[in-house]
């Protein structure tokens, strides 16, 4: 039999799908059979090929035609129900448009820290080497950095890697461009391949030999700008000042780098190549580029063969070096001695609950509202099918009209971001660039998800409404009427309950995570950081001249003391040793406690309190040798001389004395794996927080050594600050006429620890009460058309001599039982939510029962309001206007 083509055929039976098929196909087939009788079957074939190729223009016409008409008539109904309904449409749209702006807002900041030094070309390949301490006696410690001389070899031990990069940091430089005087803490020595490893792009000079001299300086853009402004950096000089000898060293600007994006783990002013390979050693920082293809599990499998070489299999027992992935650096990793303060993943976790939750409160709300709507859209329904509308057609339309809906609530989702988009920068501190907002990649990407969220939410009432039979549309108390109704307050009712759950549980989280942070903001940390100023990581050279700058100052009237100490109140201490004491420890014994070296006037400018034993004293204070050391010169001059020694309440516990009292007098041996002193404890203070309060206090010995206290405190007067600070300007700068001074107030350094999550805090309150709020809009709406559905019902209640507080209670009722429920549901999730954020503090508030109560009397509270307020309207409203059509 012959037969025509089956892909031609097939053509033919899709292009003709809205005409009579069958009879179209038989029409064609009749004439193929001419065509074959008279030309044969390849002509035959070849016509009716064509007749299916010139069929598909006309059929994209034809369907682009009547799709265009009936999406141009959609927008008319559209539009008209709009403006017929302005309250629901009102409610829908804005409820859309702030969910959306909510998840846009959110996704903006998680998708910009989710991209931190991704911007590096080898990104995928550049790793950190970090190092840890686990040793028998109790010291423990992960550093971000490594100290170990031998790591330089990894690129010729391990075939995997290609190049080692360091970075090596001194806390803060004093330099001089031209006249002028600079403090820099991001000066950074590194190896002349940095530019080959990481994509540090250069605008001026040549990376591949812009660090290879020594005494040779790649500045920033913005430092370029600062100083240079127009003329050409090149060539010219930087000078650093020698802290051993006061000297200045001459570098020369050899490149200018664009500055670094601000999704980048660390900033930097100054890159500086090393005068020599001797100097590529001490504490850095490591980072390897490693092979294409190289698995790095495999690859960090390697690294205890390369301890034990270097350094003995004892070391293995202790010591373990890791790889972290460059592109996890800024959300997981909150190591010791990181290069800078790093983000946080569960941030990202808790952004993303809010942004979801926002955007499904709103897609509830419309869900709801047009559930709600469906049984007054019965008759349209009806009249729609009675004039020959299909199953299709309705369901077509019904979610046409959601995506309009979603459509609009995106264009003024976008406005609200423009609008937002500054305060939002403000409240995170964040230099998120705003182009990221008008990227047509992110714009495009959320039009799509507002697409896919217009056909979710209007899928249902499309399937609901277009289910109706058009004879039970128009007949009243239909059991298939009452059935579909009846389905639609079960969703409805479902949904409030999801919804609210949802609204509870940011509020009970918002409740708890202010009062944490305002936990944080008051608590007593053991000493008084008020009004202290701080200038801190002061060169060695200028630290010897300590003792005449307080002397200096003591006897200005605005300032009530001056001290110094090793490690400035607010960041963590680290330095940690090995101590031994009488008739606690024997043998090779020791307990490891945290170290800090403090002035004697400390403790008392602090307003710490000493429970047991007494100060630091000018008699057992050694001014120290009044120049700077060789490090074998301090190792001789710390093990011949005899110290006293401080505790605080943990150190006593750890060592396993009774009581403070029961320490003093006692014989200390402390030392590490530099320096060895010894000497008695003389005292016992109070425990004191001087880092965050999500770390627990460290058992810590203090020391009074001047070589050690590279940070001055100086405590002023509240009154005629502006004097009192330019006098310990002017006192500095005679002094110390090479060096800037640079100082922070102490209470403003632990407001910084804090700083970042606060802010947070703010955003995930802001965010909250817009979710709350969407909510709650729904909720007047959905209450709005429940007592408009009942007016009548409320109008015969009244005629029959209804009370007002009764007609109130009978229409609120529902909707308490409803909220009530949500409560049930929600006080357990946020219980658990609120238990696991906590943990992340070692201080944190208790989880009292009054917070749940506070979160629940709230929701009812304004639930009460929205509710009350249209079921009062309803109560009061005159029962002739319900009741006259009837």
């Amino acid at each position: 039999m012959n037969r025509p083509p089956e892909i031609a055929r097939w053509i033919l039976s899709i292009t003709n799908r809205k005409y009579n098929r069958e009879n179209v196909l038989g029409d064609f087939n009749e004439f193929y059979e001419e065509v074959l009788e008279t030309n044969g079957k390849k002509y035959a074939n070849w016509w009716y090929r064509k007749q299916a190729l010139k069929s598909i223009p006309k059929f994209i016409n034809s369907s682009f035609y009547w799709g265009g008409v009936m999406f141009k008539n959609y927008l008319k109904i559209v539009f008209r129900n709009i403006v017929n309904q302005k309250m629901f449409s009102t409610i829908n749209v804005l409820g859309l448009a702030l969910g959306m702006a909510i998840s846009m807002l959110a996704i903006i900041f998680i998708t910009y820290e989710l991209s931190y030094d991704r911007y590096h070309e080898n990104a995928d390949n550049i790793y950190r080497v970090t190092l840890s301490y686990d040793t028998p006696s109790g010291y423990k410690a992960h550093f971000a950095r490594c100290h170990q001389t031998w790591i330089n070899n990894l690129p010729d031990d391990l075939p995997e890697v290609k190049t080692l990069i360091r970075f090596q940091w001194t806390p803060s430089v004093n330099l001089k461009i031209g006249e002028k005087k600079i403090r820099s803490s991001k000066w950074y020595i590194t190896d002349a391949q940095v530019f080959d490893v990481f994509s540090f792009k250069l605008l001026e000079g040549d990376p591949s030999t812009a660090l290879v001299e020594p005494q040779s300086v790649v500045i920033t853009e913005k430092i370029a700008e600062q100083f240079f402004r127009s003329t050409d950096p090149l060539g010219k000089s930087i000078s650093l000042m020698n802290e051993t000898t006061g000297s200045f060293i001459d570098y020369k600007i050899t490149g200018v780098m664009e500055n670094l994006p601000p999704n980048s783990h660390f900033q930097v002013d100054y890159l500086v190549s090393y005068p020599n390979e001797e100097a590529r050693q001490g504490w850095a920082w490591i980072y390897i580029l490693t092979k294409d293809g190289t698995d790095p599990d495999a690859l960090e499998s390697k690294l205890p063969d390369l301890l034990k070489k270097y350094e003995g299999e004892e070391a293995l027992q202790y010591l373990t070096l890791y790889l972290q992935s460059l592109t996890d650096i800024h959300l997981y990793s909150h190591l010791d001695r990181e290069i800078e303060q790093n983000g946080d993943i569960k941030n990202i976790y808790i952004f993303s609950t809010v942004a979801l939750l926002a955007l499904f409160i709103a897609g509830f709300n419309f869900l709801n509202l047009s559930t709600a709507r469906s049984s007054r859209r019965v008759k349209e329904v009806g009249v729609r099918k009675v004039l020959g509308a299909s199953k299709m057609e309705l369901v077509k339309y019904f979610i046409w009209e959601s995506v309009i809906f979603s459509f609009l609530a995106f264009l003024f989702a976008v406005i609200i971001i423009i609008i937002a988009f500054p305060y939002f920068q403000n409240l995170l501190g964040n230099t998120i660039p705003f182009e990221k907002v008008l990227s047509w990649t992110f714009l495009g990407g959320f039009f799509l998800t507002a697409v896919i969220t217009g056909i979710l939410s209007g899928l249902y009432p499309a399937l609901v409404l277009s289910s109706f039979n058009p004879l039970n549309a128009f007949m009243k108390g239909n059991r298939n009427s009452s059935s579909g109704k009846q389905l639609n307050v079960t969703v409805r009712k479902i949904l409030v309950v999801l919804q609210f759950t949802m609204s509870i549980v940011l509020i009970i989280f918002t409740l708890f995570s202010y009062n944490q942070f305002n936990f944080i903001s008051n608590k007593k940390l053991g000493f008084n950081k008020d009004q202290i100023l701080a200038i801190r990581n002061v060169s060695r050279i200028d630290q010897i001249k300590f003792q005449s700058f307080k002397n200096a100052l003591r006897g200005y009237p605005g300032i009530k003391g001056v001290s110094a100490c090793m490690d400035v109140p607010s960041r963590d201490i680290l330095d940690q040793g090995f101590t031994v004491v009488e008739g606690i420890h024997s043998g090779d014994q020791s307990t490891v406690l945290a170290f800090q070296s403090v002035d004697r006037d400390f403790l008392k400018l602090m307003g710490m309190e000493i429970i047991a034993g007494e100060n630091f004293n000018e008699e057992n204070t050694d001014p120290g040798p009044g120049k700077i050391l060789t490090v074998e010169e301090m190792q001789q001059f710390f093990n011949t001389k005899q110290y006293s020694y401080i505790l605080n309440e943990s150190a006593v516990k750890k060592l396993g004395f009774k009581t403070p009292d029961e320490a003093i007098g006692r014989k200390v041996e402390w030392h590490n794996s530099v320096f060895k002193n010894s000497g008695k404890i003389i005292g016992v203070v109070k425990d004191y927080n001087y880092a965050s309060l999500r770390l627990q206090i460290r058992p810590l010995i203090l020391i009074s050594e001047p070589i050690w206290n590279l940070n001055y405190l100086v405590k002023i007067s509240s009154k005629n600050m502006k004097p009192t600070l330019a006098a310990i300007n002017e006192t500095w700068n005679n002094m110390y006429p090479n060096s800037p001074i640079e100082y922070d107030f102490l209470d403003d350094l632990f407001a910084k620890l804090y700083r970042d999550e606060e802010k947070q805090g703010e955003l995930y309150s802001v965010f909250s009460a817009l979710a709350i709020f969407i909510a709650y809009l729904g909720l007047f709406g959905l209450v709005s058309y429940t007592t408009e559905q009942r007016k009548k019902e409320v109008g015969i209640r009244k005629v029959m001599g209804a009370s007002i507080p009764g007609v109130v209670t009978l229409l609120g009722k529902e909707f308490t039982k409803l909220i009530l429920t949500a409560l049930l549901f929600a006080i357990p999730l946020g219980y658990y939510l609120v238990k696991q954020w906590l943990e992340n503090f070692a201080y944190r508030i208790e989880i009292t029962w009054d917070i749940f109560l506070w979160a629940a009397f709230i929701t009812i509270f304004i639930a009460m309001v929205t509710v009350g307020y249209q079921t009062i309207k309803s109560a009061l409203a005159n029962p002739v206007e319900a009741l006259k059509y009837e």
